[in-house]
């Protein structure tokens, strides 16, 4: 669990503040300019002050999201999205689940256990939802290690359980008909990128026209 003093200096850097404003939050929100002894509920209010003064990250726009679970999260965002699980690729609606998860405003301000729990949540309900074996084995190449090549697998099994893709079109057919290469093995991370997407409009499509 982040304690007060971790969420509070993951935010100030979240939202590139200065120590003398950082200072003023303190004193506006908890009546008092230092951070020692801070509190969660003492915590909850500086970041609510934070967010309501405009200096959070959605209100300005100064943060991306990044950071190691800021990354991870993302991409498993996305592949959610490809998969068609979540409705809205938004960063928006991303940090909005990551808050209902960790009561924590912004995935820039998780750190340690809070960030390994969303990362492992988001990885069960996908593998929940659309199958993906996300367990490696160093025995085999590396490619078939690849979170992209898992929820690759997964979005081919979905198509062909749902006959839009025919059962005996193998991978390599199906990479060198989107990116023009058969060699799972020499694939780069953005070819992985552009087969999940074109894959994701597929699945999509699919999925609506099921639910119609």
């Amino acid at each position: 669990m982040s304690t007060p003093h971790k969420r509070l200096y993951a935010a100030k850097k979240a939202a590139n503040l200065d120590d003398d404003t950082l200072r003023d939050c303190l004193q506006a929100s908890i009546g008092r300019r230092s951070a020692k002894g801070l509190t969660m509920v003492e915590c909850d209010k500086v970041l609510d002050h934070i967010k309501v003064k405009g200096h959070n990250a959605e209100t300005r726009g100064v943060t991306q999201i990044s950071g190691v679970f800021g990354k991870k999260a993302v991409a498993l965002w996305l592949s959610a999205w490809n998969l068609g699980i979540v409705q809205d690729r938004s960063d928006r609606a991303l940090l909005a689940w990551v808050k209902r998860q960790t009561k924590i405003d912004h995935i820039n301000w998780v750190d340690g256990e809070d960030g390994s729990k969303v990362i492992d949540a988001l990885k069960g309900w996908i593998s929940r939802s659309a199958g993906v074996d996300w367990r490696t084995d160093q025995s085999l190449p590396s490619v078939y290690n690849r979170p992209e090549f898992k929820v690759f697998c997964a979005q081919v099994a979905l198509l062909k359980s749902r006959e839009v893709m025919a059962s005996h079109e193998s991978l390599a057919n199906i990479t060198l008909t989107i990116v023009g290469e058969d060699n799972l093995h020499t694939l780069k991370g953005k070819d992985w990128i552009v087969i999940m997407n074109t894959l994701g409009r597929k699945v999509r499509a699919c999925l609506v026209r099921e639910a119609h």
